[in-house]
Protein backbone atom coordinates (compact mmCIF):
# COMPACT_ATOMS: atom_id res chain seq x y z
CA UNK A 1 0.00 0.00 0.00
CA UNK A 2 1.32 3.28 -1.37
CA UNK A 3 1.79 6.43 1.26
CA UNK A 4 -2.14 8.26 2.16
CA UNK A 5 -2.55 11.63 1.20
CA UNK A 6 -4.75 13.69 3.10
CA UNK A 7 -6.99 16.49 1.92
CA UNK A 8 -6.63 19.50 4.20
CA UNK A 9 -9.18 22.31 3.37
CA UNK A 10 -8.76 25.94 5.05
CA UNK A 11 -10.42 29.04 4.57
CA UNK A 12 -8.06 32.25 3.28
CA UNK A 13 -11.30 35.08 3.53
CA UNK A 14 -14.33 33.72 1.71
CA UNK A 15 -12.15 31.30 0.21
CA UNK A 16 -11.36 27.60 0.79
CA UNK A 17 -8.15 26.29 -0.49
CA UNK A 18 -6.65 22.38 -0.42
CA UNK A 19 -3.61 21.82 1.48
CA UNK A 20 -1.88 18.30 1.51
CA UNK A 21 -0.50 15.83 3.69
CA UNK A 22 1.48 13.17 2.15
CA UNK A 23 1.73 10.56 5.03
CA UNK A 24 4.57 8.64 4.16
CA UNK A 25 6.72 5.85 5.45
CA UNK A 26 9.35 7.92 7.25
CA UNK A 27 7.80 10.98 7.76
CA UNK A 28 4.88 13.25 6.70
CA UNK A 29 4.90 16.00 3.19
CA UNK A 30 2.65 18.99 3.59
CA UNK A 31 1.61 20.23 -0.54
CA UNK A 32 0.94 23.68 -0.49
CA UNK A 33 0.42 25.75 3.04
CA UNK A 34 -2.30 28.89 2.24
CA UNK A 35 -3.87 29.70 5.05
CA UNK A 36 -4.43 28.32 8.81
CA UNK A 37 -1.10 27.50 9.61
CA UNK A 38 -2.10 25.60 12.59
CA UNK A 39 -4.92 23.37 10.57
CA UNK A 40 -2.34 21.99 8.64
CA UNK A 41 0.18 20.97 11.39
CA UNK A 42 -2.37 19.97 13.67
CA UNK A 43 -3.01 16.90 10.95
CA UNK A 44 0.96 15.97 10.96
CA UNK A 45 1.44 12.49 12.32
CA UNK A 46 5.22 12.50 12.07
CA UNK A 47 7.80 14.49 11.39
CA UNK A 48 7.39 17.02 8.78
CA UNK A 49 10.32 16.11 6.01
CA UNK A 50 9.38 18.74 3.08
CA UNK A 51 7.14 21.05 2.37
CA UNK A 52 6.19 20.91 -1.55
CA UNK A 53 4.73 23.88 -3.77
CA UNK A 54 2.37 23.22 -6.68
CA UNK A 55 2.26 26.92 -7.78
CA UNK A 56 3.22 30.54 -6.29
CA UNK A 57 -0.70 32.08 -5.19
CA UNK A 58 -1.04 33.95 -2.58
CA UNK A 59 -3.98 30.89 -1.32
CA UNK A 60 -1.11 28.12 -1.85
CA UNK A 61 1.90 29.99 0.29
CA UNK A 62 0.76 32.59 2.37
CA UNK A 63 0.74 30.26 5.77
CA UNK A 64 4.20 29.06 3.96
CA UNK A 65 6.17 30.91 6.56
CA UNK A 66 4.59 30.15 9.48
CA UNK A 67 4.38 26.20 8.42
CA UNK A 68 8.30 26.32 7.41
CA UNK A 69 9.53 28.32 10.76
CA UNK A 70 7.16 25.74 12.90
CA UNK A 71 8.83 22.61 10.92
CA UNK A 72 12.24 23.66 10.05
CA UNK A 73 11.73 21.26 7.20
CA UNK A 74 12.96 22.51 3.36
CA UNK A 75 10.84 24.34 0.82
CA UNK A 76 10.34 22.52 -2.97
CA UNK A 77 8.87 25.34 -5.59
CA UNK A 78 9.97 25.78 -9.12
CA UNK A 79 12.23 28.95 -9.35
CA UNK A 80 9.52 30.69 -11.96
CA UNK A 81 6.95 31.06 -9.23
CA UNK A 82 9.34 30.99 -6.05
CA UNK A 83 11.45 34.02 -7.17
CA UNK A 84 8.34 36.60 -8.29
CA UNK A 85 6.64 35.15 -5.06
CA UNK A 86 9.60 36.49 -2.89
CA UNK A 87 10.42 32.82 -1.49
CA UNK A 88 14.02 32.52 -0.70
CA UNK A 89 16.00 29.43 0.50
CA UNK A 90 14.08 26.81 -1.31
CA UNK A 91 14.91 23.82 -3.24
CA UNK A 92 13.93 24.63 -6.82
CA UNK A 93 12.33 21.97 -8.94
CA UNK A 94 13.13 20.55 -12.31
CA UNK A 95 10.49 19.16 -15.06
CA UNK A 96 10.90 15.11 -14.87
CA UNK A 97 12.74 15.47 -11.67
CA UNK A 98 12.16 12.40 -9.27
CA UNK A 99 12.27 13.01 -5.36
CA UNK A 100 12.27 10.77 -2.87
CA UNK A 101 11.22 12.30 0.48
CA UNK A 102 10.50 10.33 3.64
CA UNK A 103 10.37 6.86 1.85
CA UNK A 104 8.02 8.14 -0.80
CA UNK A 105 8.76 8.74 -4.77
CA UNK A 106 7.48 11.87 -6.31
CA UNK A 107 8.12 12.95 -9.87
CA UNK A 108 7.66 16.21 -10.96
CA UNK A 109 6.11 17.69 -13.73
CA UNK A 110 5.90 21.52 -15.17
CA UNK A 111 2.91 21.89 -15.75
CA UNK A 112 2.85 25.73 -16.65
CA UNK A 113 -0.62 28.12 -17.77
CA UNK A 114 -2.31 28.63 -14.23
CA UNK A 115 1.30 29.95 -13.26
CA UNK A 116 3.87 30.24 -14.88
CA UNK A 117 5.82 27.81 -12.19
CA UNK A 118 3.20 25.37 -11.53
CA UNK A 119 3.92 21.52 -11.03
CA UNK A 120 1.84 18.44 -10.54
CA UNK A 121 3.67 15.82 -8.30
CA UNK A 122 2.96 12.18 -9.55
CA UNK A 123 2.80 10.15 -5.92
CA UNK A 124 2.15 6.61 -7.23
CA UNK A 125 -0.97 6.04 -9.63
CA UNK A 126 -1.98 9.84 -8.15
CA UNK A 127 -1.44 13.16 -9.59
CA UNK A 128 -1.39 16.45 -6.91
CA UNK A 129 -2.01 18.67 -9.68
CA UNK A 130 -2.64 22.56 -7.29
CA UNK A 131 -4.75 24.31 -9.92
CA UNK A 132 -3.86 23.00 -13.42
CA UNK A 133 -7.59 20.82 -13.12
CA UNK A 134 -10.38 21.64 -10.78
CA UNK A 135 -14.34 20.40 -10.70
CA UNK A 136 -15.15 20.52 -13.98
CA UNK A 137 -12.94 22.77 -14.86
CA UNK A 138 -9.33 23.81 -15.13
CA UNK A 139 -6.96 27.06 -13.34
CA UNK A 140 -7.84 30.29 -14.90
CA UNK A 141 -5.70 31.97 -17.65
CA UNK A 142 -6.79 35.72 -16.88
CA UNK A 143 -4.49 36.41 -14.27
CA UNK A 144 -1.33 37.35 -14.78
CA UNK A 145 1.68 35.16 -15.92
CA UNK A 146 -1.43 32.55 -17.39
CA UNK A 147 -1.49 31.32 -21.16
CA UNK A 148 -4.31 29.22 -21.94
CA UNK A 149 -1.42 28.07 -24.68
CA UNK A 150 0.70 26.70 -22.22
CA UNK A 151 -2.56 25.17 -19.66
CA UNK A 152 -3.86 23.13 -22.42
CA UNK A 153 0.22 21.87 -23.28
CA UNK A 154 0.13 21.04 -19.36
CA UNK A 155 -3.18 18.74 -19.73
CA UNK A 156 -1.83 16.92 -22.24
CA UNK A 157 1.28 16.05 -19.91
CA UNK A 158 -0.72 14.80 -17.09
CA UNK A 159 -3.66 12.73 -18.76
CA UNK A 160 -1.85 10.11 -20.57
CA UNK A 161 -0.50 9.26 -17.15
CA UNK A 162 -4.13 8.81 -15.63
CA UNK A 163 -5.18 5.00 -15.25
CA UNK A 164 -9.08 4.27 -14.18
CA UNK A 165 -7.81 4.70 -10.24
CA UNK A 166 -6.16 7.63 -10.88
CA UNK A 167 -7.53 10.41 -8.05
CA UNK A 168 -6.45 13.96 -8.48
CA UNK A 169 -5.81 16.08 -5.27
CA UNK A 170 -6.78 19.85 -6.73
CA UNK A 171 -6.16 23.24 -5.35
CA UNK A 172 -9.99 23.81 -4.64
CA UNK A 173 -12.85 21.11 -4.28
CA UNK A 174 -12.99 17.59 -3.34
CA UNK A 175 -10.42 15.07 -4.58
CA UNK A 176 -11.47 13.97 -7.98
CA UNK A 177 -11.51 10.75 -10.27
CA UNK A 178 -9.69 11.78 -13.27
CA UNK A 179 -11.72 9.43 -15.64
CA UNK A 180 -14.97 10.50 -14.26
CA UNK A 181 -13.35 14.29 -15.07
CA UNK A 182 -12.24 12.98 -18.65
CA UNK A 183 -15.86 12.41 -19.17
CA UNK A 184 -17.38 15.35 -17.58
CA UNK A 185 -15.19 18.23 -17.88
CA UNK A 186 -15.43 19.99 -20.50
CA UNK A 187 -12.43 21.79 -20.85
CA UNK A 188 -10.42 18.29 -21.17
CA UNK A 189 -10.18 16.57 -24.32
CA UNK A 190 -12.10 13.29 -24.89
CA UNK A 191 -9.36 10.63 -26.02
CA UNK A 192 -5.88 10.81 -24.85
CA UNK A 193 -4.83 10.85 -28.34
Amino acid sequence: MGSEIEQITVSMGSMEVNAYIVHAPEGDIIVDAGAEPEEILGKARNDVAAILITHGHADHISALDEVREATNAPVYMHPLDAEPAGIVDYQPLHDGEDLVIAGESFHVLHTPGHCPGSVTFIVGGDQIVGDLILPGSVGRTDLSGANWEDLEASIGKVMPLWKEDTRLFCGHGPVLSASEEMETNPYLPRTLA
